[in-house]
């Protein structure tokens, strides 16, 4: 058989299922590099176990390996406490603990609490396995606390390519009285930085300066996710360290999420924060109320600043007490935080509902949001479940005429909502519903209980216009549904019954859940080979 180019394998891979990649291991090395790189892609460190520490950082020895991870995950306490860990081998303390560690009694009344929880999980339905699964057996750690320390400074200096990292520092036990307390920033900083493309800090916000002190400039730096907790014990020092390192990448920065959990005052970091000329996607979810803004001009600022966004996310958090009204509306009928805010290149929002929403008002937040641009083309509505009376409240604010993508959670799922939200967005091409309970009417008189056959023949029914005599909804563009909801012992999940019988009812529908077509989900992969190295219960080698 001719050579064939690389670039032709693989283009040849991209057609060939994940699961059967392995079966071509053998035929050319595109396949072997493919495999490998898949494989060992994602390094975490996230276990203070000593054993489990070592065993990764001999492993990353190898440079061909340390090469193919992509995506680090550091818990910053698990590591220092996985280096600091005393005893190794022949450590004598270890010996002494385990020649006195008495093994606990066995009684026989344990046998009849494990059987009765078995019986009562299979009474409720739920799948529990019999046993902790097994952690993967690896040998005593044969490492002083010196020598893992150099071992995880040469495997950092050989993690050249990595792309995605994520730093958890929200929670330090520690041991000996080391919590919140971690020295190897700067090398983390000044081997792996330079090459990141995406990076999610979840931090007390206290300690944001120590992880991100060392950073540098991180030039190739396009995704930041930041999400800040504000311990109440610890307090909020109120410094301005978010905003400097946020501002330091606003040469490549293209998304940025913040997230802050606990009272926090934020009015500051808005006020500070640059302009980043590539920000095309950007997520706030805050308590933006007074009690956390107490001056919006920062945060009205930083919209006006960025015309070219074109996906935004606004999620109000809650944190001191539920919030009814944020505080910022004016007696124009206008909002604080949006006015004046124009975003012409939005085509995608995100909302969250958590203030409750007017029926039958003008709200000026939501209509102020609801005005921000004119193209909007995919909504996505999260935090509460709406009534019909609210959906049609929200859909009447938005240009729905234009909305191509529509998610929301709804209380009721009925003919009633389909045909609303056919009649509002006759151009919608997916539509996605998580819902409470499937009924076959709005009527108050109707029971409050799953009744999927009685929606699925009301449906059908609904959609034959007997007026005109002709199918209701023949002209509805609908090509994607999804509907999702949770069922005494089965859980929350997409509930086919219902999308096959919308699917019925608009003909234009050809695919469930974003999958592109509408075959059972449930048809189990006959095609799953056998796995390339031994895992245990792991399903990647660095998993753990």
């Amino acid at each position: 058989m001719p050579t064939l180019p690389v670039e032709l394998w693989f283009h040849i891979a991209e057609f060939i299922p994940a699961h059967d990649l392995p079966k071509l291991i053998v035929v050319n090395r595109v396949f072997f590099e493919i495999i490998m790189n898949e494989l060992y892609s994602q390094l975490s460190f996230i276990s203070s176990d000593p054993r489990v520490f070592s065993e990764k950082v001999k492993s990353l020895k190898s440079s061909s390996l340390a090469e193919r991870v992509r995506a680090l995950t550091l818990w910053p306490g698990a590591i220092r406490d996985a280096i600091e860990a005393k005893g190794g081998e022949d450590s004598p303390e270890e010996e002494e603990s385990a020649r006195n560690r008495t093994p606990s009694p066995k009684f026989k009344r344990t046998r009849y609490l494990l059987k009765g929880r078995e019986y009562v999980g299979e009474l409720l339905g739920h799948r529990r396995s019999p046993s902790v699964p097994p952690t993967p057996k690896i040998g005593k750690a044969s490492f002083s606390s010196q020598e893992r320390r150099e071992m995880f400074l040469e495997a950092i200096r050989n993690l050249t390519r990595v792309e995605e990292m994520q730093i958890d520092w929200y929670f330090d036990k520690g041991v000996g009285g080391d919590a919140w307390t971690f020295c190897f920033f700067p090398d983390i900083w000044q081997h792996i930085g330079q090459n990141l493309r995406q990076l999610s800090i979840d931090i007390q916000v206290y300690k944001m300066n120590e992880a991100v002190k060392y950073s540098g400039s991180l030039p190739n730096l396009e995704s930041l996710t930041l999400i800040l907790r504000c311990d109440k014990a610890r307090g909020h020092p109120g410094d301005t360290i978010v905003p400097y390192f946020v501002n330091k990448l606003s040469p490549t920065l293209k998304q940025l999420s913040i997230k802050t959990i606990g009272h926090q005052e934020l009015s500051l970091n808005f006020q500070l924060l640059g302009i980043f000329p590539q920000l095309t996607h950007l997520s706030i979810s805050t308590p933006l109320d007074v009690q956390h803004l107490p001056d919006p001009s920062g945060f009205n600022q930083f919209l006006r600043n960025h015309p070219r966004l074109q996906s935004l996310c606004i999620r109000y958090t809650r944190c001191c007490t539920d919030c009814v009204h944020d505080g910022f509306n004016t007696y124009d009928g206008k909002h604080k935080l949006f006015r004046d805010v124009s975003l012409p290149a939005m085509h995608s929002l995100e909302l969250g509902l958590h203030i409750p929403l007017s029926v039958g008002i003008t709200d000026p937040l939501y209509n102020s949001i609801a005005r921000l641009g004119t193209d909007l083309t995919s909504l996505t509505l999260k935090d509460r479940s709406l009534k019909l009376d609210e959906v049609r409240t929200v859909l009447r604010l938005f240009p729905s005429y234009r909305l191509k993508k529509l998610s929301l959670f709804a209380q009721l799922l009925t003919p009633q909502l389909i045909d609303l939200v056919a009649k509002v967005c006759p151009a919608l091409t997916s539509l996605s519903l998580d819902v409470e309970t499937i009924v076959k009417s709005e009527e108050p008189s109707e029971s409050r209980v799953n009744n999927v056959e009685g929606f699925s023949q009301a449906l059908a029914n609904y959609a034959v216009d007997l007026d005109n005599d002709r199918w209701r909804y023949r002209t509805w563009v609908l090509s994607d549904i999804s509907i999702m909801n949770w069922e005494f012992k089965i859980g929350h999940g997409y509930n086919r019954a219902c999308m096959n019988a919308i699917a019925y009812a608009v003909p234009s529908v050809r695919s469930f859940a974003g999958r592109g077509h509408m075959l059972d989900s449930n048809i189990a992969n006959t095609g799953a080979s056998k796995p390339l190295v031994d895992l245990g219960e792991r399903t990647k080698p660095f998993d753990t």
